[in-house]
This record gives structure tokens, sequence and C-alpha cells, in this order.
């Protein structure tokens, strides 16, 4: 291995400080190491993921082809909860498994901290960022280093009831392609009683509310400009974005929306309101229809989906607007066998590989290209809609900072106020996060220079 930007070495203070972010004592890791040891003459190597159910048993295949695939490495896979923190503890303690499975979020911090080794060999495979789906690649390089691989992708989109679109009148086969178009049909969706209660909702941007940051970007916003380190939430993209969101409380009043959102039902899924039919569109990821079968059997669900709509002025017909999020894999910093390691990475990021990994979760493909078979096989009818927004240049995710956390809690504080109107627009609360996590980022900053680690920023550049 050579050295690079990533750093490859781990130092005391890091160590220290990785087991305060893991905010934990020394509690039972999970399963004693075996990576670097052998079995016969094979290297063993430990991969530690976070799946479970059906997600589990998806990579498991994987793991069982590159085992039988060769006679050199034996990977053993382990699943466990709690697994990025399990990660920073192991890593900080010099006993980390081979390969880790983590998600993109936690990224950042582990190559700032130097507790992940770059995927150098990768590349050697001809896996370089034109391997990749587009928008992927900021998630998995920094500049021209690979630091982690996906897994198992997601591009976020609008799905919607073809049956209700058919009962009051809209072409299920005509889903809105710009916001003003979306509105109108949100008002047709939209069901009250004689007294004005929510009985269907057409859509709901709080339902369920898992990407609450991303309203800013349809709008043309972000909340953090990577190649400065400077925060822009109160932009005037942001804020159209949440006076957008706050919309949705004044229409309909706040009690009334409240009532909607907390009524009793049988079913404690968090799908439940647009499987129940009481939500007509929703915001969510590839892997729905799989829940669909589950929940409800096999197409008994009459779904259609399309990428978010976005204002007419913004609109780019083919390059959609979505939110994206990844599974990615790394080599932990003090992986007995990085080598061994990379080589089973390199296996898992083949065309054959990732489809059939991405099949079993119901997610599209992470790489440039996908074959025929894959999409025409795929459990979700819209992975091609999903793979549009991968490969868009108006895909986006959050900052890719360390310090997401912290901003991310900050922004959820202020998207609370304004969707309880505790403020008459998102201008005011905006502009408070705005001082907050630009005061988030200087201390960061200021922790950087004095362990001598990089801004994130830097080596950005292609």
């Amino acid at each position: 291995m050579t050295g690079t930007s990533a750093s490859s070495t781990i130092t005391r203070r890091t160590a220290l400080g990785l087991f305060a972010a893991a905010g934990v004592g020394y509690i039972a890791l999970g399963p004693r190491r075996s990576s670097g040891s052998r079995d016969g003459n094979r290297i063993v190597v430990d991969y530690w993921e976070k799946w479970t159910g059906h997600e589990a048993a998806a990579m498991k295949k994987v793991v069982d082809a590159f085992n039988q695939s060769q006679g050199r490495i034996l990977v053993n896979y382990l699943t466990m909860s709690g697994i990025d923190q399990k990660a920073k503890i192991s890593i900080a303690g010099g006993d980390p498994p081979g390969v880790l499975g983590l998600w993109d979020r936690n990224v950042p911090f582990f190559v700032q901290c130097g507790a992940l080794q770059p995927l150098e060999n990768l590349a050697g495979q001809g896996i370089t960022r034109e391997y990749y789906a587009p928008a992927l690649v900021p998630l998995l390089f920094t500049g021209s280093i690979q630091v982690c691989a996906p897994s198992t992708p997601s591009s976020v989109a609008l799905y919607y009831n073809r049956e209700i679109f058919r009962e009051v009148g809209l072409d299920p086969d005509a889903p809105p392609e710009t916001l003003e178009q979306f509105d109108q049909m949100i008002r047709q969706l939209t069901v009250l009683d004689d007294q004005g209660n929510v009985m269907r909702a057409g859509f709901l941007p709080s339902d369920p509310g898992w990407w609450s940051w991303c309203w800013g970007y349809f709008f043309g916003g972000s909340l953090y400009d990577q190649s400065t380190g400077v925060a822009h939430v109160d932009s005037s993209q942001n804020i159209r974005g949440y006076d957008w969101y706050q919309s949705f409380p004044k229409r309909w009043g706040l009690e009334r929306m409240r009532r909607f959102q907390g009524a009793m039902v049988d079913n404690p899924s968090p799908y439940r309101d647009f499987f129940s039919g009481r939500l007509a569109t929703t915001l969510q990821g590839p892997w729905l229809p799989m829940f669909m079968e589950q929940d409800l059997g096999k197409d008994v669900f009459d779904y259609g989906a399309c990428p978010f709509p976005v204002p007419a002025d913004l609109r780019q017909p083919g390059s959609p607007y979505g939110p994206i999020e990844s599974d990615v894999l790394i080599v932990p910093t003090g992986a007995p066998d990085p080598e061994a390691s990379m080589e089973f990475i390199g296996f898992t990021q083949t065309p054959e590989m990732m489809e059939l990994l991405n099949s079993g979760h119901a997610k599209p493909s992470p790489l440039a290209e996908s074959s025929e078979s894959f999409r025409k096989n795929h459990p979700n009818r819209a992975v091609m809609m999903h793979e549009a927004i991968l490969r868009s240049p108006n895909g986006f995710t959050t900052p890719r900072i360390a310090e997401w956390d912290e901003f991310g809690d900050a922004l959820g504080s202020a998207i609370d106020a304004i969707g309880n109107l505790r403020s008459d627009s998102a201008t005011k609360p905006l502009q408070r996060v705005q001082v907050e996590v630009t005061e988030i980022l200087q201390r960061a900053a200021a922790r950087r220079r004095r362990r001598g680690q990089p801004d994130p920023w830097e080596g950005t550049g292609t």
C-alpha cells in the first residue's frame, strides 16, 4: 500500500477520539477476530455487516460465490447491530475486521480520522470513477482516491397509488413533471370531510419524513458548498423549499394534520398510510415494492413511480432530481490482510455480483450501466427510473462532512419549528440554523488544525 491523503495510519489522539465518538465503554464487540488467521491454507477475512433478513441473505449469496470462486481466501460473514459504533471501537483498539459494511454518511468521519484504507487495488481491475453511476462518485471518492465501494445504493422518488389516480380522473401513466402540476394533483387527490378533517392526503412531506433535509434541493438549493466548506442553509432556494413544506399545515390546519398523522391504525409499518390508501403519494426508496409484497401480497398494490417533480423553471428532461444514498464497504485501518480484503471487495463490484446483490435488496445498480436482464427481472418495475437519478447531475446527497450529525440535528430543530407553525415562514428558523451550523463548522475546522487533519474539501478536485 502506498501513502495517500486518506491516511492509512491512526494516531493515539484519533483513537481516543474514536472511543469518545462511540459514546460507549469497552463493551462486547461481537465475534472475536478471525481475520488474518488461516482455515487450512486459506486466509480468513472477517466481514462485518449490519443487515438482517432478506438483505443479509442477498449478501450471503455474494460471499458464498466468492468463497467458491477461489481457494486462497475465506470470507467469514458476520451480521450485527450498532456496527458503526463497534467499528470505531475495533479500529481504535487495533483489532478491526478485514471488511466493514457501513453507511455512506459514516465515511467522511472515517476518512478524516485516518480510520480506513484507500481501495487502491481496485483501479487495476478497471474500477475507476467512470465505472460508477455519476451521482454516486462523490460518496465513493476523495478526488482520485477511492475510499469506499458501494454495496447497495438508493435513490428516492415519488411513488403514487395508480388506483386513486384513476378514481379522481388523473391518468396513472402521466405522473407530475413539475411542482406546479403536482400541487394541482395534490388538491385533486386530497379528501376532506364536512368539518375539513383530512381523510386522505394527496401528499405529506412529513410522511415518512426520513429525508427532511432534502426540500431545498428540489428548489435548486443546497445546504453546503463542498468546494469551500461554507453552509448555505438560509439561501433563497432553501427558504422557498421549506416554505412549500410549511404550506401543508397551513392549507389543512396544523391540528387537522396532526390528527390525520396520529390516527390509530392496526398496522405499525412506516408505510401504513400509503399502503392503506390514506396517503395517495409518498417520497420513498426503491425497496418499497418489496415491502408491499410482504405486507399486502404479490401484485395487490397498483403503484407507479416518477422522479420527484421540481418547479418548471428547474426541470431538465432526462436529468431528474432526487436524494441518493448508499451502503458501502471499507477496509479499516489495521485490517490484518488488506490485500485479501480488497480482493473480496473487487469481486463484489463485478456487474454480476452487483446485480445479484441489488436485485435481492430491490435497489438499482450502482454501476454506470446495468444489464437488460437485471432491469427486466428486478422486483421494482421502476428500477430504471431509480438508476436515472443515480446517473443524473441532479442527484444529491447530504453534505460530505464528519459533522453532518450535528449539522442535521440543528436543521431538524428548524424543520420542526417550520412544520409546527412556530414561525410564519421558513426564513427565520433557517437563518438561525445558518448561524448555528457556521459555528459548528468553525469549531470543526479548529479541531482539524489542532490535529493536523485535512479540510474535507482538500483533494476533492478531479
